[in-house]
């Protein structure tokens, strides 16, 4: 199938200058007739030399070279790669350069630079590669392999064009990910607490009783929220619970904040500020130290440059060294990890937005990135003892951020994940958001799910099964009220609303006496249906129209469902699950649910298709009592679950991180000491775990990888035993 060239543009406009390179090796050799090796090794030039853009040279053919890059400055960085060649000792006679960016008048170009330079220039830019990405199998395998990748994020998952190569699986970072995630089975509270705890002290830097300096638990979190976007869905929480458990003498290391109960505010002790004064201290000496080795470098590399040069370079590279975590963190800091000497390629992508970052641009930046590209890579494969410790502290707060689901790459593929997500909603669900109606937003679990869900294009189906057991509860709730609660609601006390078994009607006990809760029963019911048609057939299709408008779902009637399964099968499973249901017609509910998972996903031949993101079509519920019953029912579907657990849906999405939160988040902790200072947190145990399963990816087949992140994608959908950060409780209490 041809490529279209439009999808050449916009993934040439994406493409980092690492990638573009190892596309240009694929692409341009084939075309040309030729073959070429990279110049230099890693220590003696290579691509230092060069502003981090790899020169090839012409086998069997002195004096011919190649470049691909992605610089700005195409005329600039022509110029600087001959001087460089000839520095180097090489004679260039002929230079093809090669670059993703589009290069008006390159006619002109090509005879002012061979006039210049005295060597035959050639320039192939992004309109030649456009024009030739479909001459042969090779050329569109170049588009397939490292094009095709930065554009996947234009179609959705169910697309009707299939993805085959995906940057989430080329890259370690999400398998890693997975595999550490169903590895947990003790989830990460822990370590959440820790990361909680290290934010709150942190925060509270600069409090001082004897200046009347204090923070309550709100202006804690406005703090983290300043610096660390990312992290305040996961502790926001926590915050308080956590500043109240530190102020306990029992606390790990004895208390490390005081809290005035009166008036619910924190402090930091001097115990606590002497101690953090100390780190900080200690973590800025290095810092500086570091930035003056990297100077040192410079000046020592490079002959007659003056000190605000030295400094100027010292400066970009430490922010390179900071920005190769933002951009490719688990990579980076498994080449940290490994003892023996091997080329990271990427470092160049990282020098060139630094200079960006710096705002520098023009002839002069070429220069500067050569000189970045050389100090950083020296310090990198003769890393002085406190360029090892600073880059070690970086690589566990990476990782630490890692873990907590906060890594751009992991927020992308849990987006494109649930924008293909089909979720038949389960009866308890609904109920529990029909529950949370006057509830704080920040307290709509539930209908915080189904709306991110839908927002992210999920298709949300109500059932009519579904519809009639919501009915059902709240026609039942009605007359439990009718009869138990109506004449002595004013005398219920909270522990004896506890006890009132109807959901629904304990969320009304609960909000009745809010300044903008429900001032009656019949005004509750209301907000659903009306009151004075509830026991009549209308009240269905108003219920029906409510919860559609409301959570943007669609609705399936039960000969939709019916259409999906064998009937043999839903009748044989409706048995089995008499034992827990004891009333035939929820038993025939759930069976027929569960049987037309299974049918949809045979219809949509979900079981046809290879991707790391697993099955599309579930049941999203909590009605674990039936999974015991229905084990044959996944053994003759090759062991595939059918019922997804809405903590996974709350855990991965209703709360997880916006990708722009997690960008401010790297590009706030790395150039600070705070990101030194939460590398603490970091288990050594559990980074090298880390370390080892990046090891194993890389050791994988791409096919393999994304075989194994499909079935853990599922086991995390599937997984109701496995503990999270934040849970659904079964009622309102």
């Amino acid at each position: 199938m041809a490529v279209d060239p439009d999808l050449v543009d916009i993934a040439l406009q994406r493409m980092s200058g690492s990638q573009f390179e190892k596309f240009s090796n694929m692409f341009f050799p084939p075309l040309l007739g030729v073959d070429y090796s990279p110049l230099g090794g890693i220590h003696d030039g290579g691509a230092d030399a060069f502003g981090g853009d790899q020169v090839h040279e012409r086998s069997g053919k002195a004096g011919i070279f190649y470049q691909a890059s992605v610089q700005q400055d195409t005329k600039a960085k022509i110029r600087s790669t001959v001087d460089r060649l000839r520095e180097f000792g090489r004679h260039p006679q002929q230079l093809t350069y090669l670059t993703s960016r589009t290069v008006p008048t390159i006619d002109v170009i090509e005879d002012e630079l061979g006039e210049e330079k005295d060597v035959v220039v050639r320039i192939r830019d992004a309109a030649y590669i456009r024009a030739h990405i479909n001459d042969s199998p090779a050329t569109q395998a170049a588009f397939k392999k490292f094009l095709r990748p930065e554009t996947e994020f234009l179609s959705g998952v169910g697309s009707a064009q299939v993805i085959g190569s995906s940057k989430h699986v080329s890259s370690p970072a999400v398998f890693v990910f997975l595999r550490q995630a169903v590895d947990k089975l003790d989830g990460d509270v822990s370590l959440v607490n820790s990361v909680t705890d290290s934010l709150c002290i942190w925060a509270l830097e600069g409090t001082d009783p004897d200046k009347g300096i204090f923070m309550n638990s709100v202006q804690v979190i406005d703090k983290i929220r300043e610096t660390v976007p990312s992290a305040v869905a996961l502790v926001e929480r926590r915050v308080h619970k956590r500043l109240v458990a530190m102020s306990k003498k029992s606390y790990p290391g004895g208390r490390r904040v005081n809290w005035h109960r009166k008036s619910d505010v924190f402090v930091l002790p001097y115990d606590t500020r002497a101690a953090i004064t100390k780190d900080n201290q200690s973590d800025e000496a290095l810092r500086a130290r570091v930035l003056r080795s990297l100077q040192q470098r410079a000046v020592e590399t490079f002959d007659g440059l003056d000190p605000a040069a030295a400094a100027l370079v010292g400066e970009v590279s430490l922010r390179s060294l900071q920005l190769a975590f933002e951009q490719e963190g688990l990579e980076f800091s498994h080449f940290l990890s490994r003892a023996d000497e091997v080329e990271y390629p990427q470092i160049g992508d990282a020098v060139r937005g630094a200079i960006v970052d710096r705002g520098l641009r023009g002839p002069g930046s070429v220069d500067l990135a050569a000189q970045c590209l050389a100090v950083t890579r020296a310090s990198l494969y003769h890393s002085t003892e406190d360029e090892r410790l600073y880059l070690g502290r970086l690589a566990r707060t990476y990782a630490l951020l890692f873990t907590l689901n906060n890594e751009p790459r992991l927020v992308e593929y849990f987006d494109r994940m649930a924008a293909d997500f089909y979720l038949y909603i389960g009866s308890d669900m609904l109920i529990r958001a029909l529950s949370e109606r006057y509830l704080p937003e920040s307290s709509q679990l539930v209908r915080n799910v189904l709306r991110m869900a839908a927002e992210s294009g999920s298709k949300l189906i109500l059932t009519e099964p579904v519809l009639e057991e919501v009915m059902w509860n709240l026609r039942s709730s009605d007359l439990e009220f009718r009869n138990h609660i109506e004449g002595v609601e004013h005398r219920l006390t909270g522990d004896m609303m506890r006890e009132v078994p109807k959901i629904l009607l304990r969320a009304y006990l609960y909000n009745r006496l809010e300044a903008s809760g429900p001032q009656t029963w019949p005004g509750y019911v209301e907000q659903f249906c009306s009151h004075a048609d509830l026991f009549k057939p209308a009240a269905a299709a108003q219920l029906r129209r409510y919860l559609q408008a409301t959570f943007s779902m669609e609705y399936r009637s039960r000969d939709d469902l019916t259409e999906l399964v064998d009937p043999d099968e839903v009748s044989t499973l409706s048995n089995d699950l008499m034992a827990t249901k004891q009333k035939l017609v929820l038993a025939e509910n759930d069976a027929l649910l569960a049987c037309a998972v299974y049918g949809r996903r045979r219809r949509r031949r979900e079981n046809g298709e290879a991707t790391e993101f697993g099955f599309r079509t579930w049941w999203l519920t909590n009605e674990t009592r039936i999974l015991r019953h229905t084990r044959s029912l996944e053994a003759r579907h090759q062991g595939a679950r059918y019922m997804m657990r809405p903590d996974f849906m709350l855990n991965f999405f209703a709360f997880a991180p916006q990708v722009a939160d997690v960008r401010r988040s790297f590009a706030s902790v790395f150039p600070s000491t705070l990101g030194v200072q939460m590398s603490r947190r970091m288990d050594e145990t559990t980074f090298h775990q880390i370390m080892d399963r990046v090891k194993e990816a890389e050791d994988m087949e791409e096919g393999r990888r994304q075989a194994i992140m499909a079935e853990c994608a599922d086991r995390l959908k599937s997984d109701f035993e496995r503990r999270y950060v934040v849970e659904l409780r079964n009622d309102q209490r």
